[in-house]
């Protein structure tokens, strides 16, 4: 008999991804809004593809999102099926956690034959049997090979970023047009804001913004963090960086590679500490700082997270470099969930713990 508490932990979770998100995410998949916006989305980035490209930008689009569906439903089935034995890999568990998903998706492409202007197809069928198989694989990769040399090797960080990005840039677009149109609106400056960020292995790139402070802000002072209250910061800036939606561009940055989802903060050149108790050394002399740069920085962190914004720089770095040591897929993942939740919040900008 599964426990109250086993079953709002393991079994709760799967049969509230396959009861609510399954209708609603292909109900809104099939909508003409989504077309429309990945057209246009496309169309900003590449102005003179073809209407063949944008249709197969579309349908790729929207089959990776089935392959993410039952990949999804799959791992928590399995991890329901698994319980607390945490570290342990079984076959029978793996297979049970398929045959539900792959007649979930038989069941569902079948019934749709039923219903007014939908046909269902045995090759979607395919297509979210693939993700199962998929999801399944890599989490047998990922109990074999959990804290080893290879397993690290074989976390595939670029593709998930490239995919997760794409999505985001698509889904995001009514925000980038609301954001815009605030912004100008309000001072009739410009909309984006480039500043220079120190990437991996030092390169400089630059990093777009939405711009959260009045126009040339840093004219006199260089490049400073900014404070509590900062005049600089304009009244539709508080909110942007309250909830990071000023750092949404940068999902641009990170599909061309020059930053990652997850990752350490991406400093500026030079730039100073005022905040808590600033370090008056160089940046550069801050230990931490040059080793920090062996990965991508990125748009959240494990530093980003748990330490408040004015924790000084050096225990930033050593929180960094902690990342560095034990970054996984699922540290990750926690990490971007955790994200989304002080978003919701609007404790972006808080001096103190934001969870």
């Amino acid at each position: 008999m599964i426990s109250t508490k086993k079953f709002l932990k393991y079994w709760l979770p799967p049969l509230l991804w396959a009861g609510l998100m399954f209708p609603v995410g292909n109900r809104l998949l099939a909508s003409s809004s989504i077309y429309e916006i990945s057209t246009a989305i496309f169309r900003w980035f590449f102005p003179d593809a073809s209407w063949k490209a944008i249709g197969l930008f579309y349908v790729i689009f929207r089959k990776s999102l089935h392959v993410l569906e039952y990949g999804t439903l799959a791992i928590l089935l399995y991890r329901a099926f698994r319980g607390d034995e945490r570290k342990k890999w079984n076959l029978k568990w793996a297979f049970y956690a398929a045959g539900i998903c792959i007649g979930y998706g038989f069941l569902d492409e079948s019934l749709q034959r039923f219903i007014p202007r939908r046909r269902g197809s045995y090759v979607d069928w395919g297509i979210d049997s693939f993700g199962t198989v998929l999801a399944l694989t890599a989490e047998y990769i990922h109990t074999r090979t959990s804290g080893t040399r290879f397993g690290r090797a074989l976390y595939l960080k670029r593709p998930f970023d490239v995919a997760l990005s794409s999505i985001g840039l698509v889904l995001s677009s009514p925000l980038w047009l609301l954001f815009s149109l605030l912004i100008r609106l309000q001072d009739r400056g410009p909309v984006f804001y480039g500043q220079e960020r120190v990437g991996k292995n030092g390169r400089i790139f630059r990093a777009l913004k939405f711009r959260s402070m009045i126009a040339d802000a840093e004219k006199d002072s260089g490049p400073v963090q900014a404070v509590k209250h900062d005049p600089r910061v304009t009244k539709i800036g508080r909110i942007l960086r309250a909830t990071a939606m000023d750092e949404l561009p940068q999902l641009w940055n990170i599909f061309r590679g020059d930053m990652s989802f997850v990752g350490p903060r991406a400093l500026r050149p030079n730039e100073k500490e005022v905040q808590g108790d600033p370090d008056t050394r160089s940046i550069e002399d801050i230990p931490g700082y040059r080793e920090r740069h062996s990965v991508r920085p990125g748009l959240t962190g494990l530093t980003q997270v748990y330490l408040p914004g004015e924790t000084p720089r050096r225990k930033k770095f050593r929180c960094d470099l902690l990342y560095i040591r034990r970054r996984n897929f699922w540290l990750d993942l926690k990490l971007i969930v955790l994200s989304f939740w002080i978003t919701f919040r609007g404790k972006w900008e808080s001096r103190t713990r934001k969870i």
